[in-house]
């Protein structure tokens, strides 16, 4: 019985660990490799940087609410988004293209 207390005692210690770990440890790669992305990159070395996205916004239709973000527009024709999905906080990087697929404008956005 004690093995099994012990299990489950090991169990509950761990798990907050290891989503603490976890969380950290995205929000550190995600801002190391945004670090590297500069205003005129083209999409091909943003998405090389920071991975497939986890949403996009198109100028003109919907937006990711959650952020407060404005709506995409002029210059911006594309915005990409990468969260922290572990973050209780809501964590996010922003990246917004050009017609011509160029960064103009980047954010990092923490939304409580």
């Amino acid at each position: 019985m004690s093995k099994i207390v012990e299990l489950i005692v090991g169990a509950v210690v761990l798990a907050p660990l290891l989503y603490i770990t976890s969380c950290s440890v995205i929000s550190r790669v995600h801002e190391r490799d945004f670090a590297q992305v500069k205003g005129g990159d083209v999409e091909v070395q943003v998405i090389t940087a920071m991975g497939q996205p986890s949403d996009e916004e198109r100028a003109g239709g919907r937006s990711v609410p959650r952020y407060g973000a404005p709506q995409c527009v002029a210059p911006c024709v594309r915005r990409l988004w990468w969260f922290n999905r572990l973050s209780l906080v809501g964590e996010a990087w922003m990246i917004e293209l050009n017609g011509q697929g160029r960064v103009v404008r980047t954010a990092y956005i923490v939304s409580p």
